[in-house]
């Protein structure tokens, strides 16, 4: 990761990625296999128990592993290779036995389930406290009247709480769709060379469930070649990131000075100083934010094309994949980095907000009331974050 990039990025969700994180996930994938391989008698616990034993202790050779990776085509033909090593440090017929009925799909696309299933659970606590406290702040700001705007222009008066509480209403959702693309795209990944458990005999699947219940991942048949539930998954992840840059777009305009109705959070020394000019307080969250939002419509349109592959196996597609779901996973850390600085400290200026409305909007009677009804619903639908 770039120096730039790292400034974007959050700590826990780049080190979800990092190379001793997905080197671990990669060898957990080892271990699980052969557990399960042994608990349906494919070959001997004695074997079993040494490779388990040789993935916990094992230390992997980063730079080995990359240099080779880069020859083989994949990490997992240099991995292998030094997990057999190691294994064969104690028993010759054990090390003959990793990474059996596997390939190279099978690790890298459940290591990558077990790098991303850290991050989403970690994002799932992070939409919930959010969502607690926008729900709490649009039902103090219920009736806190400003201006709505349409086409950037004074349209009729709504109120604070009106447009809080669509932002917690619209992260709630995200986060329910999440929970479910969850479910069924974090899934073992486990197909031998042409996706069929041709190695297994008809033990397969039961091999593929053991791991399922060791790695704690969904059991679903070989996704290799057609990846519906994962690339759904990470359609899922995009969303939130659009629904928080939406949200970044509605506070970085509200927080201009001429408009001053709503920041991010309050004044901190140091956040959101300018090099230039003393007297400039940016906006950093909504800049993270949106700086994902922007890139996320190109992640995901590459995610797209690359799995339009080529019969049991891709070519190119897939590996393109393979960088595009850290930096996805990136995008989503960033967006939950803003979440987080608006849940702790979104200011609303009510007395700003009622001066432009007396300034510029229309005057007809019933003002914010007329909102009320619409306020209600959502904070009906928000109740189970406001208990």
């Amino acid at each position: 990761m770039s120096l730039t990039s790292r400034t974007f990025a959050r700590a826990s969700f780049e080190a979800a990625f990092a190379a001793p994180a997905f080197a671990r996930a990669m060898l957990d994938f080892e271990a699980a296999l052969a557990a399960a391989e042994a608990g349906e008698d494919l070959i001997p616990s004695e074997s079993a128990h040494a490779i388990e034993t040789a993935c916990a202790r094992m230390v992997v050779d980063v730079e080995a592993l990359v240099g080779e990776g880069k020859r083989a085509g994949t990490l997992v033909v240099p991995l292998v290779a030094q997990l057999r090593s190691a294994v064969g440090e104690t028993s010759a017929t054990a090390a003959a036995h990793v990474h059996f009925g596997s390939t190279t799909q099978d690790v890298i696309d459940t290591a990558l389930a077990l790098c991303l299933r850290t991050c989403l659970e970690e994002a799932d606590r992070a939409l919930e406290s959010c969502v607690r406290a926008l729900a709490r702040r649009a039902r103090e700001n219920r009736a806190t009247p400003m201006l709505g705007r349409t086409l950037m222009q004074p349209a009729i008066p709504i109120t604070a709480g009106l447009k809080i509480a669509r932002w917690a209403s619209a992260l709630m959702h995200d986060r329910e769709r999440l929970a479910e693309a969850m479910a069924a795209g974090l899934a073992v990944q486990l197909g031998g060379s042409v996706g069929a458990l041709e190695a297994f005999g008809d033990k397969g699947a039961a091999v593929r469930h053991r791991m399922a219940l060791r790695l704690g991942l969904a059991d679903a048949p070989a996704w290799q070649a057609h990846r519906n539930a994962w690339i759904d998954l990470l359609d899922r992840i995009g969303l939130i990131v659009v629904t928080a840059g939406k949200i970044a777009r509605d506070i970085s305009l509200a927080s201009q000075p001429e408009v001053g109705e709503m920041r991010e959070s309050p004044p901190l020394a140091g956040v959101g100083a300018s090099s230039a000019m003393p007297h400039k307080r940016n906006p950093v969250g909504c800049v993270q934010a949106l700086a994902a939002a922007i890139r996320m419509p190109g992640l995901l349109a590459s995610l797209h094309a690359s799995a339009i592959s080529e019969n049991e196996r891709a070519l190119g597609g897939w590996q393109a994949e393979l960088i595009l779901v850290p930096e996805i996973a990136g995008a989503l850390g960033s967006s939950l980095d803003f979440l987080d600085t608006i849940a702790a400290g979104l200011v609303i200026d009510a007395n700003r907000m009622k001066a432009n409305l007396d300034a510029y909007g229309e005057k007809s009677a019933g003002g914010p009331e007329r909102v009320a009804a619409a306020v209600d619903e959502l904070l009906g639908a928000l109740a189970p974050y406001l208990s």
